[in-house]
């Protein structure tokens, strides 16, 4: 059996695992050839995502040279959040000409897998995690390429980490449910403007604690729809109907046949407080400590992930101490952990209304006080984060 061995071992090539690499050549490019990267696919791989980035990510993305620019994207004009199609619309912020840009995370990744690269970094794809053992002096990474020794282990392997179940065996599961289908722009037979990002939150009377999305996409260079549920799971248990039920009566409304197209799900950690995030030479960052609760939104979160864990990496190497014992403590004053913490309390307080009348109230009539609340205590937070390093 083959064995490596370098300093630092990042275990997932998503958008939280190539963040980490890319803030460690930034502030710590003395590391860069003591990282690995492994990844249990090859890029570009398919992933499942709505595809949404809102300007938090590109915040992260700019300080580090990047510019979503350069990859297929759409921007997104409106964001309509409804009830039984009819709501409000807005922007994440006043000025901006666009709700939000939407990518293909197969393309999204690939591209970040690629700038890590250019900066140095080597990724052993096709490479599968089955287990870590972590000791006093290191990290022993086991896969089916061989074992992998390291000083310490980033683990960016999504909402079924393996990374986190070595530290975390037994816990509360905090994991939301989505279903995800592309279809082909038809808008002959939908209410939908076609340019537009529609958010429905009927589904929330039948105990779906989320909503129904419609999202304008390219695809392969030609324009799709990106359609799904969300279920936050912040009350286990509630649903009446079945995902697929839901939508496909979703999809019914719009002249659709769900039975027509592929649908695939997956789940989403979302971020619990009280929750761990670290172990003695072990980090854990995006879905594999928890996203977005309230909404899913999990890319720009992980880039926000990875700023912060590269900081502690540099840290932890400069001072020769692998505890990292304050993660949870730094994640929880840092502006992206305000606003995760924020995101999961209003998850709870706004899902606890599945009264019809009480949803269709909030985003027919109160559209003024959500725009309010989201651009103050949601959003920004990136923007927040740079001011606090001047």
């Amino acid at each position: 059996m083959s064995v490596f061995s370098c300093d630092i071992i990042i275990v997932g090539a998503g958008p939280a695992g190539l963040s980490t690499a890319l803030h460690l050549a930034a502030i710590a490019p003395e590391l860069v050839p003591r990282t690995l990267i492994l990844e249990k696919e090859r890029h570009p791989r398919p992933k499942l995502c709505g595809g949404g980035i809102l300007p938090d990510g590109e915040v992260i993305l700019a300080d580090l040279g990047l510019s979503l620019t350069e990859i297929p994207h759409y921007d997104a004009d409106w964001a309509h959040f409804d009830y039984d199609g009819q709501g409000m619309t807005m922007r994440a912020e006043k000025t901006s000409t666009y709700a939000f840009r939407i990518i293909q995370r197969d393309e999204f990744d690939g591209w970040l897998a690629n700038k890590a690269r250019e900066r140095g970094f080597v990724i052993h794809e096709n490479t599968t995690v089955k287990r870590i053992a972590v000791n006093e002096s290191g990290v022993t990474v086991e896969t089916d390429h061989g074992e992998y020794h390291a000083a310490i282990v980033i683990g960016a392997d999504g909402s079924n980490s393996v990374v986190r179940r070595t530290i975390v065996p037994h816990e509360p599961i905090h994991v939301a449910r989505l279903l995800e289908v592309f279809t082909p722009p038809k808008p002959e037979a939908s209410f939908h403007k076609q340019s537009d990002p529609y958010f429905d939150f009927l589904v929330v009377p039948q105990g779906i604690l989320g909503y129904v999305w419609d999202f304008p996409a390219i695809k392969h260079g030609q324009p799709v729809r990106v359609r799904g549920i969300y279920d936050s799971n912040i009350y286990p248990g509630k649903a009446k109907v079945s995902l697929r039920a839901a939508l496909a009566e979703e999809f019914k409304r719009h002249g659709l046949d769900l039975d027509a197209y592929e649908l695939q799900g997956h789940p989403i950690r979302w971020f619990a407080p009280r929750s761990v995030f670290s172990a003695p030479r072990v980090l854990l960052v995006g879905d594999a400590a928890g996203v977005d609760a309230l909404y899913g939104e999990g890319i720009s979160i992980a880039l926000g992930y990875g700023k912060l864990a590269a900081r502690l990496i540099q840290r932890a190497f400069e001072t020769q101490d692998f505890s990292f014992g304050d993660y949870r403590s730094l994640l929880l004053r840092s502006e992206l952990g305000k606003a995760l913490k924020r995101r999961t309390w209003f998850a709870r307080f706004f899902y606890s209304f599945r009264s019809a009348r009480i949803q269709a109230l909030i985003w027919r009539k109160m559209g003024p006080i959500v725009v309010w609340l989201v651009r103050t205590f949601f959003i920004g937070w990136a923007m927040r984060d740079k001011k606090h390093e001047v």
